[in-house]
């Protein structure tokens, strides 16, 4: 390289034509590509040494020389892991040409990526330089990600052999030790340490070793004398657990106190210290020390399920409550401690019925709240009973029954459910969802003419109940015709709130609930079990009738059904802008318990599905998991159903302007059904989702990718959305 470098530009540029003629002649000649690529080095044209030496290497793949070039080129443009590559290699072929600092700064280059090749460096530099601590350290922390326990302390016992008189090594070998809970030999190792040098952070671990062994005047001992050696927050932080056990509890709040002194957000202190105050009933101090861990770490769980117990002993059962939920909501996997907060959470309630300060109406609300909760949470059974809880309470109470029509229900539950249900009815024959509720569980097990009993029954009663007039018609035993409208969809866009306010005109009867999903769910249970579904005065011309299933957008094989039975029935859809109504049921998912997934995972996963599915694919696929984008692509959706039954049979509403003029959409949707129009005073938003404020990049990376099949969209319907 050094006559080489003596060389003029024009003499480089010779030597390099000379070389390229001889590559020519001769290109199996691996030396003259070397050449060629030092002299491209000279020019320092680095991407045309690094080609040339790589084609030169595949000629000569032994070559120290070759490797060495490559590995200083590549480090020359920044490919620092390439260069490691051939650098592993040189060593390999010329291992005593390395240094031990140069073997170990090559293992933490590879260690990432190629961890073996990382391990066989470091152990190249202990055999060259046995006191590289260093080396033993990183060896011993790779290994340990590895999860090769035994060959880490092997590690470090290699170490405390090759250095006898280092306490370095016997305190990483105590660590490893411990590491692994093997706390006496760690003990043992942390007594070696301290002979050879006696400071703060061994007395520290040797004392943590002795607490988990359950010696604590030993573990008292060693934490004190590491605190005459450096007064720190955490050594006072142990110190006191192991006086608490020691039941000297009036120094452990002392030193509990000197750590909070050092780290005024040392939360575990301020929560060991609560639990103290909490054992001996000093109930304020207590709250107060929990309210500070709370401030600092409002995520922490037990605190909140302690201050909840705490509450509860002085009889604030509604703040004892929000703090079980607050607890709940922060604990994101099941574990124990969320069920020990369910159970108190439970308990509470329990003490709120024999309190005497709460209306039964109040009590059922409280129970409603916490079968909410436990649905969303998916803890259906406990869901289950504490609903029917509210409705023992207050048998008029709706949401209760509302919220267990959507609610998975076992075999095992569904046999005292009935029976639930027929009390109630029994007892208050006119309450009339319970009634189609019992329907439902009839059906469930597949119990199709007692089902169809209910429903016809619940169907009536809710209608004189609204129309008491209705009651000196005269009504047919059975529906023969279809309903006159369904509304099909999507899900999350509103469905709710146009079902509501159709419900209102005088000459609109509502099936008994408002999704009965037969054409999807229930189709083989028959035609007279849905049309029990409907009120069988809406036969006469009189009277309209109709459904709301969201769900039926999915499929066009429901489509298919209807104009196989009701091929007249008119289809109403509300789209709603795609983004957030993939957002929306994403978090509809969530809050029922159905999923427990992160909103940016989900859209990922979905996305990358989505893109490996054919057209015809997206059309015929329902639901996948996860399901927030499919039932979004619009287009796949609406066009089977508009293809099989006629664009005249829909109405397609923007949902967004529904929201933004409900009373006008609502005349355009009276109109659409023959029927004069009908104006509420007021038109309240049904059933909204509930969900925090959404990472607006996301949000943004869903309106890209929905935005060139909303323009399809747009051209197909002939109708202009403009979602952003």
């Amino acid at each position: 390289m050094k006559e080489l470098s003596q060389l003029t530009a024009e003499q480089i540029q010779q030597a390099i034509a000379q070389c390229c003629q001889k590559i020519t002649a001769n290109p199996e000649s691996a030396e003259d590509r070397a050449n060629l690529g030092d002299l491209y080095i000279q020019q320092r044209q680095w991407q045309k040494a690094l080609k040339s030496y790589r084609e030169a290497v595949t000629l000569q793949p032994n070559s120290a020389r070759l490797h060495r070039a490559l590995a200083q080129t590549l480090t020359r443009l920044g490919k620092d892991r390439q260069a490691a590559d051939h650098l592993f290699k040189l060593f390999k072929l010329k291992a005593d040409s390395f240094t031990p600092e140069q073997l170990y700064q090559l293992g933490q280059t590879l260690a990432a990526q190629v961890p073996d090749k990382a391990i066989s460096c470091y152990r190249s530099a202990i055999d060259s330089q046995t006191d590289f601590f260093e080396a033993y350290q990183a060896l011993g922390e790779l290994l340990t990600v590895q999860k090769k326990y035994e060959p880490v302390l092997e590690v470090y016992r290699l170490g405390v052999r090759n250095n006898p008189d280092n306490a370095q090594y016997y305190y990483a070998l105590a660590q490893a030790l411990a590491a692994q809970e093997k706390w006496l030999w760690a003990t043992r190792n942390y007594k070696k340490a301290a002979k050879l040098d006696p400071s703060a952070k061994v007395y520290y671990h040797w004392g943590l070793a002795l607490y988990q062994l359950q010696e604590y005047v030993q573990a008292q001992k060693h934490f004190e004398q590491a605190l005459d050696l450096k007064s720190d927050s955490q050594i006072y932080y142990h110190l006191a657990l192991t006086l608490h056990k020691l039941q000297e509890d009036s120094q452990a709040q002392e030193c509990w106190q000197k750590a909070i002194a050092m780290q005024t957000e040392y939360w575990e202190a301020y929560y060991q210290l609560g639990m103290l105050w909490q054992e001996q009933q000093q109930w304020q101090k207590a709250i107060a020390t929990y309210q500070k861990v709370i401030a600092i770490n409002p995520q922490f769980s037990p605190v909140l399920f302690k201050l909840g117990l705490v509450n509860r002993n002085l009889r604030h059962y509604e703040l004892a409550i929000s703090c079980y939920r607050r607890a709940i909501k922060s604990n994101p996997e099941k574990s124990a401690l969320e069920t020990e907060v369910i159970a108190d959470y439970q308990e509470t309630l329990a003490n709120l019925e024999t309190s005497n300060k709460y209306s039964r109406a109040d009590l059922a609300t409280l129970y409603y709240q916490f079968a909410k909760f436990m649905r969303a949470r998916s803890f259906f059974p406990e869901a289950i009973t504490a609903y029917q809880k509210s409705i023992k309470l207050e048998p008029n109470y709706q949401f209760p029954y509302i919220e267990l029509q959507y609610t998975p229900t076992g075999s095992e539950q569904l046999v005292q459910l009935i029976e639930f249900y027929r009390q109630i009815v029994a007892q208050h024959p006119k309450i009339t969802i319970a009634w189609g509720n019992l329907g439902d569980a009839l059906t469930q097990q597949n119990r199709i003419d007692e089902a169809i009993d209910c429903y016809r029954t619940g169907c009536y009663q809710q209608a004189i109940k609204s129309r008491p007039s209705l009651a000196r018609l005269n009504w047919q035993e059975k529906k023969k015709g279809g309903p006159d409208f369904i509304i099909a969809g999507a899900s999350k866009s509103g469905t709710s709130s146009i079902h509501y306010y159709l419900g209102h005109h005088p000459q609109i009867l509502l099936s008994h609930k408002k999704e009965i999903d037969f054409y999807w769910q229930h189709f083989e249970r028959g035609i007279d079990w849905y049309l029990a579904n409907f009120p069988t005065i809406t036969d006469s011309p009189d009277f309209l009738t109709g459904e709301a299933t969201p769900n039926y957008l999915r499929f066009p094989q429901v489509a298919q059904r209807i104009k196989d039975t009701f091929p007249k029935t008119k289809i109403i859809i509300l789209l709603r802008n795609p983004a957030d109504r993939a957002i929306s049921w994403h978090y509809h998912k969530l809050n029922t318990g159905l999923s427990n997934e992160n909103l940016e995972t989900a859209i990922a996963e979905e996305i990358k599905k989505i893109a490996t599915l054919s057209e015809e694919k997206i059309v015929n696929t329902g639901f996948c998991e996860p399901d927030n984008i499919l039932s979004s692509l619009y287009l796949y959706k609406v066009k089977p159903w508009i293809e099989l039954l006629g664009r005249e049979q829909f109405l397609i509403i923007k949902s967004e302007d529904f929201y933004d003029n409900p009373h006008d959409n609502m005349a355009k949707t009276f109109d659409f059904l023959g029927l004069p129009n009908y104006s509420l005073k007021e038109y309240p938003q049904v059933n909204p989702g509930t969900y925090s404020q959404i990472d607006s990049k996301l949000r943004e990376t869903l309106v890209e990718y929905f935005a060139p099949h909303n323009l399809e969209l747009e051209k197909y319907l002939g109708m202009k959305f403009n979602w952003r």
